[in-house]
């Protein structure tokens, strides 16, 4: 698994690398980098997940998806606790970056990293209950991460947000029998296949509009706290929530193996790093992205031994 996990990280670092050159010849600016985090946040994202539950119907796996969503709900509570205990500043200054951080630690990418990840992992069967992580994390972010940014929160930008109504769309989509007509499921597929590479598109331009400014040291002590919660306290926390419900699924399904995906796709999608999310957040939401990209670019590097460190003490006790 840790050669999968490298080989991603190689493969967005190219992409990254590219963007960044290509937008430092351009000189694109605050304009473009908003107009790219719009198009991921509002476009790409409801694609890949109406695409993800275009696929046959199957009645077994309903009740399956819908522990999982329970499970996973857990798990995001649990990230969310750790991120409000440990991610607290006194300065004004640290509190403007206290809601990137706990935003960031609780969001895993767990897209771009988890989908190709659980897929080597897993296979086909692990993809599918990583929807179950998916539809709390677009439907949690979009209620926790207005109020940690300091926004207004607002019920109609949350029931009428596209990400939320492509999951409600899809689990529709999913439990009725077959799947849509080519003229709809490939332009949907081509769009929400963008979502990896307009990620790192987006990490690089912000990379290459970064500022350079005063505070530097502080920041860095500050991004390696963020980075500490992401891949050590919260993996602990999913894990210990992983643990206690382990015992509670057997008495909800009768599939050992069904089970046992649940449970190591749930933990893989915690062990993820910062979400690409964060960074279009924080344009959106008028925060600091260059520390958004930050935190993204130091867990996505440093995951590649967090993630198989984990997964190995879950072994050794026995959970996943």
């Amino acid at each position: 698994m840790a050669i999968l996990v490298f080989k991603q990280l190689c493969y967005m670092m190219v992409v990254v690398v590219v963007a960044f050159i290509f937008s430092k010849k351009f000189k694109f600016a605050n304009q473009e980098i908003s107009f790219v985090s719009k198009t991921m946040l509002y476009l790409v994202n409801p694609c890949m997940l109406l695409s993800s539950f275009d696929i046959p119907y199957n009645p077994q796996k309903i009740k399956g998806l819908a522990v999982m969503i329970g499970l996973c709900f857990a798990v995001h509570i649990a990230m969310m606790v750790t991120a409000c205990i440990f991610i607290r500043s006194r300065s004004p200054e640290g509190k403007e970056l206290d809601g990137i951080d706990r935003v960031g630690v609780i969001f895993t990418n767990s897209g771009f990293i988890g989908i190709p990840l659980i897929n080597g992992v897993l296979g086909k069967e692990g993809v599918f209950y990583l929807m179950g992580y998916l539809v709390n994390f677009n439907i949690l972010l979009w209620i926790f991460a207005p109020l940690a940014l300091g926004c207004r929160f607002d019920i109609k930008k949350i029931v009428f947000n596209p990400n939320v109504i492509a999951v409600v769309a899809g689990f529709i989509l999913f439990c009725f029998p077959g799947t849509l007509p080519d003229i709809l499921s490939k332009p949907i597929g081509y769009i929400g296949q963008m979502n990896t590479a307009l990620s790192m598109i987006l990490l690089g331009m912000i990379f290459a509009d970064f500022k350079k400014g005063e505070g530097k040291r502080s920041l860095a002590l500050r991004a390696g706290w963020t980075v500490a919660v992401r891949l050590v306290l919260c993996p602990l926390s999913a894990l210990a929530v992983i643990a206690a419900t382990a015992r509670l699924l057997p008495m909800l399904l009768s599939s050992v193996e069904d089970i046992r995906l649940m449970t190591v796709t749930a933990y893989i999608a915690a062990l993820c790093p910062v979400g690409m999310s964060i960074t279009s957040l924080a344009v959106v939401f008028k925060k600091d992205a260059h520390y958004a990209g930050l935190i993204v670019a130091l867990t996505s590097a440093l995951c590649v031994l967090g993630a198989p460190a984990f997964i190995y003490l879950a072994q050794i006790l026995g959970i996943v």
